[in-house]
């Protein structure tokens, strides 16, 4: 069940980066980073309301759900809208495969016991980060795009927060059960679509009409509903199952699904650099796994 889990897992999270390029060829940035988030949370307003959930929360609770959203969403969405505008959605997703390795590191500080430092794992990180580096140079050797550069430290950017969110996740969510997962949830979006909207009303003029395409909607509601909100219930329930860092490995997988989507939708052929990279990163997976019996 754990792996049918982490397979859907990395289908929502590697689509996304098609779906954010769809949005950002069309919208500003921060609007098009609100409205995915406005979407997901409009996701969990119709399930927990359906579910009949409580979503109360002691104030004095709520830095949890306000730093864990904006670890998760808030700041590393707004940096693949920013970033994917001068970069194909195949980088997004090779970027992505880094969260494993910076969540290697901050679990081994932050967190005991199954996030704990073995040379096991950390042949596995150096290894994967080894096959990410293949991957990306070409990006940094050709031309002297240098949009494409910054494009690319947002996603590492986005790639650190990530893995910080993951543990952090685990610290002061998982564990703490004086609030529930559901209440959790919605002030994560609530608060990252609130900050979202008043930065994206300050920094850009809102969009026209004629902007919100078949395409681009159907692009929010993919990035909003199915990479955010359904990928964020799977993500909590492999954190428990596996903890962080053997959760944070599912996106060794988004390069290939990114690179998938990007084939079919954009036609972008992959280069042999990319191809070698993934070989070299699949290696690194194996070693990164503790052993542990599956679930």
């Amino acid at each position: 069940m754990s792996y049918l889990l982490a397979f859907c897992l990395a289908l929502c999270w590697g689509t996304a980066f098609l779906a954010s390029k769809n949005m950002v060829e069309a919208l500003p940035p921060y609007w098009s980073t609100f409205f995915r988030v406005a979407a997901g949370l409009a996701f969990f307003l119709v399930l927990y309301g359906v579910q009949r959930k409580s979503l109360k929360i002691n104030p004095r609770e709520l830095w949890r759900p306000w730093l864990i959203g904006f670890l998760l969403i808030l700041f590393p969405f707004a940096a693949i809208s920013w970033g994917q505008r001068f970069v194909a959605p195949t980088i997004g997703g090779i970027f992505n495969g880094t969260v494993p390795i910076w969540s290697f590191i901050a679990g081994a500080i932050i967190l005991k016991g199954e996030d704990r430092f073995t040379w096991r794992r950390a042949i596995g990180v150096t290894i994967g980060m080894a096959g990410l580096l293949i991957i990306v140079w070409p990006s940094f050797t050709l031309g002297s795009d240098k949009m494409a550069l910054y494009g690319c430290f947002a996603f590492l950017l986005m790639a650190w927060s990530y893995s910080l969110g993951n543990v952090i996740t685990k610290l002061v969510m998982v564990d703490n059960t004086s609030v529930t997962l559901e209440a959790n949830t919605f002030h994560q979006y609530l608060f990252s679509a609130v900050v979202l909207v008043i930065v994206a009303a300050l920094a850009e003029p809102f969009p026209p009409a004629s902007a919100f395409s078949l395409k681009v909607v159907l692009s929010i509601f993919s990035a909003g509903i199915f990479s955010s909100a359904v990928a964020f219930l799977l993500m909590v329930a492999l954190i428990k199952r596996w903890g962080a860092t053997r959760m944070a490995s599912v996106t060794y997988f988004t390069p290939v699904v990114a690179m998938a989507s990007d084939i079919i939708a954009r036609g972008r052929i992959p280069s042999g650099m990319e191809i070698i990279g993934l070989a070299i990163i699949f290696v690194s997976l194996f070693l990164i796994q503790k052993p542990v019996n599956a679930k």
